[in-house]
């Protein structure tokens, strides 16, 4: 964009219409471009809050920007004053570097933050300055009109990305309340000696760090209820084994699939709910089960204590998101000197299982590749628009062949068209 004359606010305009209509993924790429004769940089970034599919976006031939984090931006973006650049030194990606930074001053912007990187040292001059807030301003302004009505593409985009966000947290935060439990249990456990109960607590942690590398691997699309209701019982194990509660499972009674984000919502469900009973003193015996029908996933999880329960409680706050995440609804029934029970009920009406996109178990970069395939590009030419390896597109058509259930590209793209993903032309002939 060196063509471009600054004297000419007609020339200027074109230049950031031009920005705007880039491809989402593009945005970052063409407004570096375009702010470099104001502000010489090696490499940009951006964080703008309102978008559910990627905050944090990077441009530039810098390799530290890899490192750089949502959370190094978000940082800095609580220090960056409102209405003009700001111009100095932070740490971003484990290095200190030298920054020219702007927030927005929409209202609705959502602290959205523009960072220009191993930018001149020295103030910036006041026209140079005033004319980069104002095209940052207007460029979040059309980034947010776009996330508040978005394209079906970006739709699939963002529903994919927030499934996977969802299962992540849910797997994650799991996962490390059932070790801290079995380990507290371990060693508290009367049967074991000091030496016994160390060795079990660290076979317990290398099992748990090896547990948790397997589940990072796995494919979420794969949720056979059964299948999942297994992972659920080797992971209680070893609070079974060494708590003085006693603890029943009973799986469901089929093996047929359920909606991926139903299965691990379930589990999430209750491992909460067995990990809450396990902290009340009294509670004796607990049992859970999940019932599996053609219309609804129920999970229950029983207790003996004898103590009441608010159904507004932390636990019972945590348990109506997981499961309204799902689409699924969660009942508390306590009842003082008798017990409590948790009942989660998730929908499987068939006609709603029917009307889920097929892309909705693509990862948020699978669906970036399937948008080049359903245009008609190569692998090279994909590798160029997403600014990755030739060999990493080839990775993830596969997966996408895979997960769509076709064996040519020609038949990904067409499921993925009447699915409305690439539905903006091509910018290739």
């Amino acid at each position: 964009m060196s063509d471009i004359d600054w004297s000419s606010p007609a020339s200027v305009m074109s230049a950031i219409a031009d920005v705007q209509r880039a491809p989402l993924g593009d945005v970052l790429h063409r407004l570096s471009a375009l702010v470099e004769p104001l502000v010489p940089h090696t490499a940009a970034a951006q964080l703008t809050g309102f978008c559910g599919h990627s905050p944090l976006k990077t441009t530039g031939t810098d390799e530290a920007i890899e490192a750089l984090t949502s959370t190094d931006l978000g940082r800095l973006a609580s220090q960056i004053p409102v209405g003009a650049p700001w111009r100095g030194k932070a740490l971003l990606g484990g290095a200190e570097r030298a920054i020219t930074a702007v927030a927005a001053t929409a209202s609705d912007g959502d602290g959205s933050l523009l960072v220009l990187i191993d930018t001149p040292a020295g103030p910036l001059p006041s026209a140079s300055g005033e004319l980069l807030q104002s095209i940052w301003d207007l460029v979040t302004a059309h980034l947010l009109h776009r996330a508040l009505d978005p394209e079906p593409e970006q739709l699939a985009r963002s529903r994919a990305a927030s499934g996977e966000r969802q299962r992540v947290t849910a797997e994650l935060t799991s996962s490390y309340a059932v070790t801290l439990t079995a380990l507290l249990a371990t060693l508290r456990a009367r049967s074991l000696g000091d030496a016994a109960a160390r060795q079990a607590a660290t076979d317990l942690a290398a099992s748990a760090l090896i547990d948790l590398r397997r589940t990072a691997q796995e494919d979420p699309a794969d949720s056979n209820a059964r299948r999942v209701f297994e992972d659920l019982t080797d992971e209680l194990s070893p609070i079974r084994r060494y708590s003085d509660v006693r603890l029943s499972l009973r799986p469901p009674e089929t093996a047929r699939p359920v909606p991926s984000e139903t299965a691990y919502a379930a589990r999430s469900v209750t491992l909460t709910a067995v990990l809450d009973a396990f902290t009340q003193d009294t509670v004796q015996r607990v049992h859970a089960g999940w019932h599996l029908t053609d219309h609804a996933l129920t999970v229950t999880v029983r207790d003996d204590s004898p103590g009441a329960r608010s159904d507004t409680s932390i636990t019972a706050r945590r348990l109506h998101q997981i499961a309204a995440a799902a689409g699924g609804e969660v009942a508390l029934d306590t009842e003082p000197e008798w017990g409590t029970t948790i009942t989660a009920t998730f929908s499987l009406n068939p006609a709603e299982t029917a009307a889920q996109s097929p892309l909705d178990g693509l990862a948020p970069r699978e669906l970036d590749v399937l948008t080049g395939l359903t245009q008609g590009l190569s692998n090279r030419t994909i590798a160029e628009e997403l600014h990755i390896g030739e060999t990493t597109v080839k990775f993830h058509v596969r997966n996408i062949l895979k997960k769509l259930t076709v064996s040519s590209r020609g038949q990904a793209a067409a499921l993925a068209r009447d699915a409305g993903l690439g539905l903006t032309p091509s910018r290739h002939p």
